[in-house]
């Protein structure tokens, strides 16, 4: 009896008190799997930090505060580059290297012109993701420009910790 309960407590232990490779139970390999292909946006909401959110692009709206969006495409490779479509009026898209976070949710991109772009990936499956993009309010270039600008067209100010959610499918 001693024995069973032994086994029984061992047994237990061992079932929960395994850890996930995350929170959503996704290793590093799954989610690079995921990632490694060509995405393009279905929806872009801007969110501030009291949760105000604002519909920015919704492909299909006719009504889109920021057009260039339909555009948008991001390709992660599994040799660890990328390439990104341009959203600053340039005609040439950014490439550069990218890596995954031990976290297994934050990409990091690297462009070939030296500039840094960060990535918050939660969740991403294989048919769908969802990329969070944090805007610089403080020095906007860029796109992060784009966004203050349209901001203030319509009066408003967009405070820090302000972000994009990218809402893509594979293209």
């Amino acid at each position: 009896m001693k024995k069973s309960l032994m086994f029984l407590a061992l047994s237990t232990a061992l079932i929960f008190g395994c850890k996930k490779d995350n929170e959503n139970g996704s290793s590093e390999a799954a989610v690079k799997a995921n990632l490694s292909k060509t995405w393009q946006a279905q929806s872009v909401k801007g969110i501030t930090p009291s949760g105000f959110e604002l519909n920015v692009y919704t492909k299909g709206s006719s009504v889109n505060l920021i057009d260039a969006l339909g555009a948008f495409y991001v390709t992660f490779k599994n040799d660890g580059t990328f390439e990104r479509s341009p959203l600053d009026g340039s005609t040439q898209p950014e490439k550069g290297t990218w890596t995954l976070g031990s976290d297994n949710k934050t990409i990091t991109m690297k462009t070939t012109t030296g500039a840094t772009l960060t990535y918050l990936a939660d969740p991403v499956t294989a048919n769908s993701a969802t990329f969070r993009y944090n805007i610089n309010v403080t020095n906007p270039t860029g796109l992060d420009a784009m966004i203050v600008e349209k901001a203030k067209a319509f009066g408003q100010t967009l405070p820090a910790g302000s972000y994009l959610n990218f809402n893509v499918i594979p293209k």
